[in-house]
C-alpha cells in the first residue's frame, strides 16, 4: 500500500505576518508550522456553492460560511481588541465564568470553533466585554458600542448626557469616569467624544459638531453651545479633571470612528491637547495661540465665535 508522506513546501512571508503567526503559535503552545496549517484547513471551510439551485434562487455572489468559524473569530479579535489596550484584561477563565461553566475548556472550544456558542451566552459575553452585541452574533456594525451624541442648548443635560450611563449587565445608572473629546486636524473640525466607563469599557459618541468656522445651517449654534459646555466643564471641580482632549490627524480620527481597534488603544502614543480649555477663554487662547496655528488654520476665527458667544449668553 502506498503512504502518502507530508508534503513540504517553501514559502515567503512578510516579516510582520511571521511575527504574528509565532504570537499566536506561542499563546496556543504549538509550533509555526502547526499553526499555519490549522489556518489553511480553516480556510476551507469557506466554498461557492453553484450559481443556481433547484428553487432557482441566484446565490452567485453568497458564501456559505462555517458559523463556528465566524465567531471564533469574533471572539478572538474582542480579546484582542481589548487586551491591546490592557494587557491581561480579560482572560478565557473570566467569559466562562460569566456564562456560569466550571472551567475555560468551553471558551477554548469556541476559540478554536470546535463548537458554536448559543445566542444568550453570545449576549452575556457582550455585555460583560461591552461590545456591540450585533457585532458578536451576526457581524453586522462595527465591535466597540458608538451612538450618535446630540448637543442641547442646556448645558446641565449636556453634562449628565455624558457623564451618566446605564451599565447593560446591572442596569444601574452609573458615572462616566471620564470623556475625551477627539477634534480631528481637518478644516471641517469634526469632533468625537469617547465615554470612559470602567476599565477598557468606552463608548465613542458621534457628533455634527464642527470645533472651526466650518459651519452650515445650525453649525454656529452647535459651537456655540460646545462653547458653553467647555466653559461649565473647566469651571467645575467635579469635571475638570475627568476631561481630557486630543488634536489628532484625519487618518487617526477616521481609526477610531470605525471602531475597529481599541480608541484608548490608538490613542495612548498621542499627546493630550488643551484646545477644548483654550478655545473659548480670551485669556488661555491669546498663550496658547502659537501652539495651534501650524496645525489650526482657522483658530482666531473659531476662538472668536465660541468667546463671543459666551459674553452674549453666559
Amino acid at each position: 500500500m502506498l503512504i502518502l508522506q507530508d508534503a513540504q513546501l517553501k514559502i515567503r512571508l512578510p516579516s510582520d505576518l511571521k511575527q504574528k503567526i509565532e504570537e499566536v503559535a506561542n499563546q496556543e503552545k504549538r509550533s509555526m508550522n502547526a499553526e499555519i496549517v490549522d489556518r489553511l484547513e480553516k480556510s476551507f471551510h469557506f466554498v461557492t456553492p453553484p450559481e443556481t439551485n433547484p428553487k432557482n434562487l441566484k446565490l452567485a455572489h453568497y458564501q456559505i460560511i462555517d458559523r463556528k468559524v465566524e465567531v471564533a473569530e469574533r471572539l478572538a479579535h474582542s480579546l484582542n481588541l481589548i487586551n491591546s489596550f490592557k494587557m491581561n484584561a480579560v482572560k478565557y477563565s473570566h467569559i466562562a465564568q460569566i456564562c456560569k461553566y466550571e472551567n475555560a475548556e468551553v471558551f477554548l472550544n469556541w476559540l478554536q470553533a470546535k463548537q458554536e456558542p448559543s445566542f444568550t451566552e453570545l449576549e452575556k459575553i457582550a455585555a460583560y466585554l461591552y461590545i456591540d452585541q450585533d457585532w458578536l452574533i451576526h457581524g453586522d456594525g462595527h465591535p466597540i458600542l458608538s451612538s450618535n451624541w446630540q448637543i442641547e442648548n442646556n448645558v446641565d443635560s449636556n453634562i449628565n448626557s455624558l457623564f451618566s450611563h446605564v451599565d447593560p449587565v446591572s442596569k444601574q445608572e452609573i458615572e462616566a469616569q471620564k470623556i475625551i473629546l477627539v477634534r480631528n486636524i481637518s478644516e471641517e473640525g469634526n469632533l468625537l467624544i469617547i465615554k470612559v466607563l470602567q476599565d477598557w469599557r468606552v463608548e465613542v459618541l458621534t457628533t455634527n459638531i464642527h470645533v472651526s468656522t466650518y459651519n452650515g445651517v445650525g453649525g454656529q449654534n452647535m459651537l456655540e453651545s460646545f462653547a458653553r459646555l467647555c466653559s461649565q466643564l473647566y469651571k467645575s471641580t467635579k469635571y475638570l479633571t475627568r476631561t481630557n482632549a486630543y488634536l489628532i490627524n484625519n487618518e487617526l480620527f477616521e481609526k477610531i470612528l470605525t471602531c475597529e481597534e481599541h480608541p484608548l488603544a490608538l490613542l495612548k502614543k498621542e499627546h493630550t491637547s488643551i484646545w477644548w480649555e483654550a478655545f473659548w477663554n480670551a485669556t488661555d487662547s491669546n498663550n496658547v495661540r502659537k501652539d495651534f496655528l501650524d496645525v489650526w488654520h482657522d483658530w482666531d476665527q473659531t476662538s472668536s465665535i465660541a468667546i463671543n458667544a459666551l459674553s452674549k449668553k453666559l
